[in-house]
């Protein structure tokens, strides 16, 4: 009980109204008293100087609620003046936000038994509550590091289920998840089965929200939805999800009732496994089924399954049988194509018996995507929106369509990317952001789907500052990581732990050699040979040797470059230049002659797209470091007059393009070389290095030999008029050549799916290893300023001569705008990687694929376990035997004899006993998953509850004392 000033208890237990403002002092002891001044002028204890001012957040959704910063003259709430040193405040993040002049992220201050919030009912009136904290809560705190997770159970009361349930999901209810990690961020999450009443939905978000406040606003909270669950809160659960049927039973007739479960098992990176009703109709070729039996587990996978599903239900299968069966259960791994053991399985099934075609079924085939996956629809959907309030016609107008740039979120302000109905709503947080666009994130993205008429279902989430996730960030075209002072940006790592730092996924700190790995691409040192050719119609012409690295842009070139190591391994990469003005008909062309060559030696080589102006340093080094090109336009109109620009590129190579003879072509950062039949002039901006220069002089030995050593030199501003003469009238040119280049990002994988429209869809993958990598697709590793097309053993012809329209196809669909002509293209194929694409894995080895190799290893797995696991003698548990028997009324009293163990109740009713109140045998009972034993228990009441943990109380000071 908390007393006022005037010694009169209030009404409700830990609530003081009170006007104005109130000071709230702390003793020693720890007691608490709030007194109210008197009017006129304030003490020097009361300026908000003296003492640390809090302005206690409001709850989400309360319709007092503002995002401005509190105002002392408008008295819209009221401050609470608390000592720093009271031991009954944990946190230590203690602001002034109204003291400033910007607004400022605003803080909880909390203790393990009440949060103080404040909210403005009308006028100058305000109230102050200390608001008592859920019991599971209580012990909630950043430094406990792991996965946690809260469940709505019966009379709406959230329980922390055990670990061993992780992973296992009521359709019919409401959970809360929770994960810290050691760099302390914390991703919260609530998430509603399709069955869940809509009070506990409601329910859980308030809670959900309640945690929020403990946390100080965690770093990425989402509202998640069975099936729709998004990237981020998989990745909590990397065995799978498991939906198990309905919500938990609260009867005992109900809970005992348990029919044989089938889950369908889908996905690819993270698989989730969906409770259905055991028939054929269950049964898809391109997914696998989980059938629990008693005492085995069916693990069937349909004939055109991913190899990368099966093995991935395996192990779903075991973690299903370790968490809900103790481990004690046999798993039989079933192929479609086993016709014997398929046709035993399906009589297992209640209509099995009567649909089979030769052990077959006869489902079709489909694509195995992952529900909710984003197939990429293109980005005219995509649109930021800035959010300032809850209002979606006033308060959320748009900022920006595709292409969107970094500099458009600012870190005062919240932003929403909205990319349609059918991926996830991301709302963005800046450092600076109110407490209210902090709170009320997710019932402000809530609002924004209703506007737009979005699905209810549709992922929600709330990102903060510096912590965004590869999928919101690949929707930028400039994302860059931004450098703040409160993290340290550079790290000393040894050179044992430096691969580790690198592919960090919690670290967002850079090393000295992270540009090192992710420099410019290179191939192994080695003896080289070089072959150039030119494509005329539907031929090869060859060029010869002293020709090499000579280029016209109106035409396309192929040069095969083979590198043999001292050990004797050898190296192929087929080069493909594309010229700027060559017609598309010919780069077409171009392409499926490299595809040809590529097929004719076994595709074994590494085909790489270069285009004009955008040579990379590995390609120069092919032609010596030197390419020549020509004008098409200016060699079909020849003319007396020529002009070369000489410039030197990033790594030192040089390169000579064909300008037309005006001065509006000069650049101050180069040489040029201009001829006539009477005159030759080598002109040198201000800016253009001495081998520039040097180059020009030894570049007329080759344009016109006769002026090698007849030439006039003149730089950048003391032209004289015979340049001029021969040039033209002066006009103005540019001093730096234009940097169109893309800066190199951290990887993202992607699998290329073709459906039956010969429709082509892409799926992320997240956290991608090389077990990711399928003998039987196509997979795109994109670093943003490089695409690699990495193509299976197994993939036929038709699907490989379609490898270059797979690529146009992403990049059309590109979320950050990027363009095909941006880009450069690589092409490899399983076993012969280079290192320029094998250095963006963690491990990498000959036999890290997945694929038929992988899968009878799994089988060959489970088979040895089932040998070692004797199921008749250890299903059931016998421990009841040596316990002494009582009657059922007396367990369910509250004052037990010393000798009934709380935790094992069950255990003291006798045979009789127990099928009458279990409505099973114990034989039967044993035989059934743990979450059904578990419903079973606490329908009876015999289910061990642990005791509660009494929430810390505020004392009531006496007379004296105050």
């Amino acid at each position: 009980m908390i007393r006022g000033s005037d010694g009169m208890a209030s009404s409700s237990m830990n609530k003081v109204v009170i006007e104005d403002f109130v000071v709230v002092k702390v003793s020693q002891k720890g007691h608490i008293t709030t007194t109210r001044p008197r009017s006129g002028k304030k003490k020097a204890c009361d300026r908000p100087a003296s003492r640390t001012t809090v302005r206690a957040p409001i709850l989400p959704g309360s319709p007092a609620h503002t995002d401005r910063p509190y105002s002392r003259t408008t008295g819209r709430s009221s401050p609470i003046r608390l000592y720093p040193k009271s031991p009954t405040l944990i946190s230590e993040r203690v602001y002034s936000a109204y003291a400033r002049s910007r607004p400022s992220t605003g803080k909880t201050i909390q203790s393990k038994s009440h949060t103080m919030t404040s909210a403005t009912k009308s006028g100058r009136e305000t109230s102050a509550s200390f608001r008592p904290i859920d019991n599971a809560f209580i012990e909630v705190t950043k430094d406990v590091i792991g996965l946690s997770v809260w469940r709505i159970e019966n009379k709406l009361k959230v329980v922390k289920i055990d670990e061993q349930e992780h992973g296992f999901f009521h359709e019919g209810a409401a959970y809360v998840v929770l994960k810290v990690d050691a760099e302390e961020v914390t991703s919260l999450h609530y998430w509603c089965g399709l069955a869940c009443p809509e009070s506990e939905a409601k329910l859980i978000e308030q809670k959900a929200h309640e945690l929020d406040r403990i946390l100080n606003y965690a770093t990425l909270f989402s509202k998640e939805t069975q099936s729709l669950e998004s990237t981020r809160f998989l990745r909590l659960f990397p065995e799978g999800v498991i939906y198990i049927e309905s919500k938990p039973k609260t009867t005992v007739s109900r809970a005992a009732a348990y029919i044989k479960s089938m889950y369908k098992v889908m996905g690819r990176k993270y698989i989730r496994a969906v409770c259905v009703e055991p028939s054929l109709d269950a049964l898809d070729t391109s997914s696998a089924c989980i059938l629990d039996g008693h005492p085995r587990m069916y693990v069937w996978v349909g004939s055109h399954c991913p190899y990368s599903t099966r093995i991935r239900a395996i192990n779903l299968a075991k973690k299903f049988r370790n968490m809900q069966r103790k481990g004690i259960a046999h798993i039989i791994v079933i192929d479609e194509k086993d016709e014997n053991m398929n046709t035993a399985f399906l009589k297992k099934l209640p209509n099995g018996h009567t649909s089979l075609t030769n052990g077959h079924t006869s489902m079709t085939n489909v694509n195995h995507l992952e529900p909710g996956s984003v197939s990429g629809e293109g980005t005219e959907n995509t649109v930021l929106h800035r959010v300032s309030g809850e209002k979606v016609m006033y308060d959320m107008p748009e900022a920006s369509r595709c292409p969107l740039y970094h500099k458009y979120l600012v870190r005062r302000d919240s932003y929403l990317l909205d990319r349609g109905p059918n991926a996830p709503l991301y709302v963005w947080v800046g450092h600076q952001a109110s407490e209210g666009g902090i709170s009320n994130a997710l019932l402000r993205g809530k609002a924004f789907c209703e506007h737009r008429g979005y699905p209810s279902t549709m992922t929600v989430c709330r990102l903060m500052e510096d912590h965004e996730p590869t999928e919101f960030k690949k929707n930028f075209y400039d994302w860059r990581e931004t450098d703040t002072k409160r993290r340290q940006l550079t790290k000393k790592y040894s050179i044992g732990n430096i691969e580790r730092a690198l592919f960090s996924t919690k670290d967002n700190r850079t090393v000295a050699k992270m540009n090192e790995h992710w420099s410019d691409d290179v191939f192994p040192d080695g003896d080289p040979d070089t072959e150039v050719w030119r494509v005329q119609g539907d031929t090869l012409e060859q060029v010869p040797w002293d020709q090499h690295g000579v280029f016209t842009n109106g035409q396309c070139y192929i040069i095969r470059h083979r590198i043999t190591e001292d050990d004797g391994n050898v190296h192929t990469v087929i080069y493909y230049w594309m010229g700027s003005k060559s017609p598309e008909s010919v780069q077409q062309k171009t392409i499926d002659l490299v595809l040809d060559m590529n097929k004719a030696i076994g595709y074994k080589c590494v085909l790489v797209r270069v285009l004009d102006e955008k040579e990379p340093p590995h390609f120069m080094s092919t032609i010596q470091n030197s390419i020549i090109v020509y004008d098409e336009d200016l060699q079909d109109k020849p003319s007396d007059r020529q002009m070369y620009c000489i410039r030197e590129l990033d790594n030192g190579s040089m390169r000579v393009q064909q300008v037309p003879a005006s001065s509006e072509w000069l650049n101050t950062s180069a040489s040029f070389v201009l001829t006539t039949p009477s005159a030759c002039f080598l002109w040198y901006g201000k800016k253009s290095g001495g081998h520039e220069r040097e180059y020009a002089k030894n570049l007329l030995g080759f344009l016109n030999p006769s002026r090698m050593y007849t030439f006039d030199i003149v730089t950048e501003g003391k032209e004289g008029n015979a340049f001029w003469h021969m040039m033209g009238p002066e006009i103005e040119h540019p001093k730096e050549f234009s940097q169109d280049k893309l800066e190199r990002r951290p990887p993202r994988m992607v699998i290329c799916h073709l459906d039956q429209g010969s429709q082509y869809k892409f799926q992320d993958i997240d956290n991608f290893t090389q077990q990711d990598l399928a003998d039987a697709n196509m997979f795109i590793l994109d670093t943003f300023d490089l695409v690699y097309l990495w193509t299976g053993s197994t993939v036929n012809d038709a699907i490989r001569s379609q490898a270059y329209t797979i690529v146009k196809a992403y990049m059309q669909r590109d979320p950050a705008g990027r363009t095909f002509d941006t880009v450069r293209v690589w092409m490899t194929s399983q076993q012969d990687e280079s290192e320029t694409f094998t250095k963006y894995f963690r491990q990498w080895s000959t036999n890290g694929y997945c694929g038929q190799d992988k899968y009878d290893l799994a089988r060959k797995r489970i088979r040895q376990e089932n040998a070692r696991i004797d199921v008749e003698r250890q299903m059931v548990d016998r421990s009841h035997v040596n316990y002494p028997k009582h009657d059922y009324r007396l367990l369910l009293r509250e004052e037990q004899p010393e000798d009934i163990d709380d935790q094992h109740k069950e255990f003291h009713l006798t045979d009789k006993q127990f099928f009458d109140v279990m409505r099973h045998r114990r034989v039967e009972f044993y035989r059934l998953p743990l979450w059904k034993q578990q419903q079973i228990l606490k329908s009876t009441r015999l289910a061990y509850i642990p005791p509660a943990t009494k929430p810390l109380s505020i004392s009531t000071p006496n007379t004296q004392e105050t």
